[in-house]
């Protein structure tokens, strides 16, 4: 990335940059892979002479903060597991003040309560204020609403009122009956209805469990605001019989309202994976080119698993789930203190100790996130490491925004420079950087997940703040017309197919049909500039100023040809897709982000944002 920036620097600051979304974007964003390729393996396009001019001139480019974790300290950052449930949300409601929600959904389905798994607007809550849309549901929920082991006599009938509203085919509500260590699914809902069911099953069981099973995957919810919902599932009225004298009824009237438990129901949620993330230094890599002996944040510390690759190291520890291969899966962040956007670091570490002259501050609305990160993470293993950026306004985080890239590479060291001017929109930010497994989704869609290594490892994380001048314009391969060939063999000159990089079928079709569209984003983060549009179908996150989504023809993305890697040494880029039945079982784990559709679409790419 820094040698392909050096070509165009005088001119041009390049950066790999890709807005929220997935090969589908205009229909489903989601994470996609790219693989990093680092200045050593591009030499042919390295001109030593344009490196520095790569570099912002000291005069309109702050260092807001640098962490260089010396000796093995923190310096206040943070280790965060998002397997981790943010509570319980099964509970009792009886909806008041709730309006029956946005379709009239939240309502007690009988009597005057019923038991809900969804939450209420809770402005002061750290978790829930930054919503986009509530009363809901949130990302990643894995909610369980289940009785206690009960004796029974033959066969068991099941019977309960259901409303459900959640995102169809990637987010579920289970029925599960079965003993302490083996379960079956006796139903399952998704989309939005209403049911009044009775089900009937028989186990060779001394004593059965029963749940209702509510799971969301890494996005499209309420919590973020890209699928409106009236709140998960709403339950009444179960009654369990046998063939004797068991007959429990419970329809929550005589419960609380905020009541987790009701008689033998009682509502818990999924245990969280584990953290082990941490810091180490003296570390051997098989980079030969650059050995990094300093403090290093890494994911493998507590793993059970020796690396054979790096004695005397571990390896990132596997899934957990059946095989190893299914959820929970590790997805673990470290993040930043919060960084006040408004001062810098004189001395380049983790104090700000300066203040931005006010007057500057205007001008400089320009932000670039650095860190240095070794990546010896094979495809085939499905480990990624992610970077995040989010607001803090008003002591409330927002949600966390990237590009939706998981990335990876062989080893080596890459020292990435990721334009994240779009996402900032407050004078206080945090950032973060992270390891995820991705094997309970992409499994042999992408991967084997059959080895791990000790990887990643990050250093030298910094926050940049530089000035801007007129409208900055940044765009994707995939959002451009892709290479095509005449429409007569060897007549160059005849007419060729003006085929874009999308496919304008739906998701479930498997026959690609590229568009015939290309999509630019310009954005004017200081506003005012000459024919801008406030806020037009702009991203997520766009930031102070005026934002426009300048675009021949509808936004669609897909499929883009591949380009051979001798012509162009860049990253490489992965549409995290696959067929919605291959994934099906895979989407109701915990993601973060992931989106699933058509069979694996490899392209290389690289954007460029112009900075001048």
């Amino acid at each position: 990335m820094k040698s392909l920036s050096a070509i165009l620097a005088i001119a041009i600051l390049a950066t790999c940059f890709a807005v929220n979304g997935a090969a589908r974007e205009a229909a489903k964003p989601g994470l996609r892979m790219m693989r990093e390729d680092p200045e050593a393996q591009m030499p042919g396009l390295v001109d030593p002479g344009l490196r520095g001019l790569y570099e912002e001139a000291a005069v309109d480019t702050y260092c807001l903060v640098w962490y260089d974790f010396e000796t093995l300290n923190w310096q206040g950052w943070t280790r965060v597991d998002r397997t981790a449930q943010r509570g319980t949300f099964f509970h009792v409601d009886d909806f008041a003040g709730l309006g029956g929600g946005d379709f009239g959904g939240l309502v007690p389905l009988e009597g005057t309560k019923s038991m809900w798994c969804g939450t209420r607007p809770n402005p002061s809550n750290s978790y829930l204020c930054s919503w986009a849309k509530a009363p809901g549901y949130g990302n990643g929920w894995d909610q369980e609403l289940g009785t206690y082991a009960f004796a029974f006599v033959g066969a068991i009938t099941l019977s309960y009122k259901i409303h459900y509203d959640l995102e169809p085919d990637y987010d579920f509500v289970q029925v599960e009956c079965g003993g302490y260590t083996d379960r079956f699914v006796a139903e399952e809902y998704t989309g939005r209805g209403d049911t009044t069911a009775s089900i009937w099953f028989t186990r060779p069981l001394a004593r059965m469990k029963i749940r209702f099973h509510f799971m969301s995957d890494g996005a499209w919810s309420d919590e973020d605001g890209l699928y409106n919902t009236d709140g998960g599932c709403i339950i009444d009225s179960i009654r369990i019989r046998d063939m004797a004298a068991l007959d429990n009824y419970q329809d929550f009237e005589a419960a609380a309202v905020g009541a987790t438990s009701a008689g033998i129901w009682h509502a818990t949620h999924a245990v969280e994976y584990g953290k082990y993330s941490g810091l180490k230094n003296n570390l051997t890599d098989k980079d030969p080119c650059g050995d990094d002996l300093t403090s290093l944040v890494v994911f493998f510390v507590g793993s059970p698993h020796p690396s054979s690759s790096y004695p005397g190291l571990y390896d990132t520890p596997f899934c957990m789930g059946p095989g190893g291969l299914e959820a929970p899966c590790q997805d673990e962040l470290v993040v930043s203190p919060l960084i006040d956007t408004r001062r810098y670091s004189t001395r380049r570490d983790g104090v700000q100790d300066g203040v931005i002259p006010p007057g500057e501050l205007p001008s400089l609305a320009g932000f670039e996130y650095r860190f240095a990160v070794y990546s010896d993470l094979s495809l085939a293993n499905l480990v990624f490491y992610r970077w995040h950026v989010r607001n803090v306004a008003n002591g409330c985080p927002g949600q966390w925004l990237d590009n939706q890239y998981c990335c990876y590479m062989d080893y080596d060291w890459v020292y990435a420079r990721e334009n994240v001017s779009p996402f900032i929109t407050s004078d206080t930010v945090q950032v973060a950087l992270g390891a995820v497994d991705m094997c309970n989704v992409w499994y042999l869609v992408n991967g084997n997940c059959a080895q791990h290594t000790p990887a990643p490892w990050f250093d030298n994380v910094r926050l940049y703040r530089y000035g801007t001048l007129g409208p900055q314009w940044s765009y994707r391969d995939i959002d451009l017309f892709q290479d095509n060939f005449p429409g007569q063999e060897f007549q160059l000159e005849s007419y060729v197919r003006a085929d874009a990089a999308n496919d304008i079928n739906a998701n479930d079709n498997p026959v690609i049909r590229p568009g015939d569209s290309a999509v630019v984003d310009c954005n004017s983060y200081l506003g005012g500039g000459e024919g801008t549009r406030s806020n037009t179908t702009s991203r997520p996150g766009a930031p102070r100023g005026k934002s426009a989504r300048c675009r021949n023809g509808p936004a669609r993305t897909g499929r883009i040809s591949s380009s051979p890697a001798s012509r162009r040494r860049t990253a490489t880029c992965f549409s995290s897709t696959t067929s919605r039945a291959a994934v099906r079982s895979s989407a109701r784990s915990r993601t973060t982000g992931c989106r699933c559709s058509k069979p694996l679409l490899i392209r290389r790419t690289t954007t460029w944002t112009s900075m001048t």
